[in-house]
């Protein structure tokens, strides 16, 4: 590869990036996600629809973990009662992120005519898992809409009262598989003008991030030639989908079992263990079973 693709490489990078204007007003993030939802929508075997929002979430997540700090994270939950049951999302601030999308059991998309029918009527929950607190911070609104923009410019103005404007957008290829992906969030500050904030809305009311993402320009690019003021970058992070399970961390969990039900499992040879975070499947050998069972029985000794 020669220089000049490589710098296109890593200009293009999937990145998240975070500003504050030089008045204070306003804070603004910007994320570029192509390849991380790409991944998501590869390793899930997603149709297109399903990508969409899983790739929507995973933006969100991304962006409301980027006003966090070190390995503190973001869990972004929509459940409804459509075809669509659950999008999962969980971001750290490092820059981690991975989800999943569960469907109904008589799953049916035929006759589907509007976004909101994907996931009907529903919930959106917000939990933020933070340093020095005991238990996470928990924000749940209805869903308004569905397509989880409008329903998290829902949740800010309910939940905690702060004015944002929420973008987020995917788009496909002939084949159904994403093409471009990212998201932007801009959050009026303390000491805002109504007025401003109100000529924000009008600024970006006709705003398409896909033709900004689509022009090969990143985060910082699209900051700046959207926001209408002078900002300083306050942090700027690459963005993967990564999962940090293993096949010793599910080994862990099943020692929380029974030894009957270890044993049964044995007999049955249930031994295929499927991360639904990442779809990744781990297979138990007989060896796994005899130092599990050879622990269980130390334990009740």
């Amino acid at each position: 590869m020669d220089i000049n693709k490589l710098k296109e490489k890593f200009h293009l990078r999937d990145r998240i990036v975070r500003v504050l204007s030089l008045d204070g007003n306003f804070r603004a993030v910007c994320v570029k996600n192509t390849s991380t939802a790409q991944l998501a929508q590869q390793k899930h075997n997603l149709e297109y629809f399903a990508a969409g929002f899983l790739s929507r979430a995973l933006s969100a997540s991304s962006m409301l973990a980027s006003f966090l700090k070190g390995e503190e994270r973001v869990i972004l939950e929509v459940e409804g009662n459509g075809p669509i049951r659950k999008v999962f999302a969980e971001a750290l601030q490092l820059g981690e992120v991975r989800g999943f999308v569960k469907y109904s059991n008589s799953f049916d998309y035929q006759n589907i005519k509007n976004i909101n029918e994907y996931i009907g009527v529903g919930l959106l929950k917000v939990s933020k898992i933070m340093y020095n607190k005991r238990e996470p911070i928990m924000g749940i609104v209805p869903i308004i809409k569905g397509d989880i923009s409008t329903d998290l410019t829902y949740y800010f103005k309910q939940s905690e009262q702060i004015p944002t404007l929420v973008f987020l957008d995917v788009d496909f290829d002939e084949n159904g598989i994403i093409n471009q992906s990212g998201g932007l969030i801009i959050q009026a500050m303390p000491g805002h003008t109504k007025e401003k904030f109100e000529e924000m809305i009008e600024i970006t009311k006709n705003l398409k991030l896909i033709n900004y993402f689509n022009s090969k320009l990143n985060p910082l690019d699209v900051l700046k030639n959207v926001l209408p003021f002078d900002f300083e970058l306050i942090s700027s992070n690459q963005v993967d989908f990564f999962c940090r399970c293993s096949k010793d961390s599910f080994i862990e969990k099943l020692m929380t079992l029974q030894l009957n039900d270890i044993l049964e499992m044995q007999k049955n040879n249930e031994n295929e263990l499927v991360c639904q975070y990442c779809n990744t499947k781990y297979y138990l050998n007989n060896e796994d079973f005899a130092k599990m069972i050879l622990e269980m029985k130390a334990k009740r000794n």
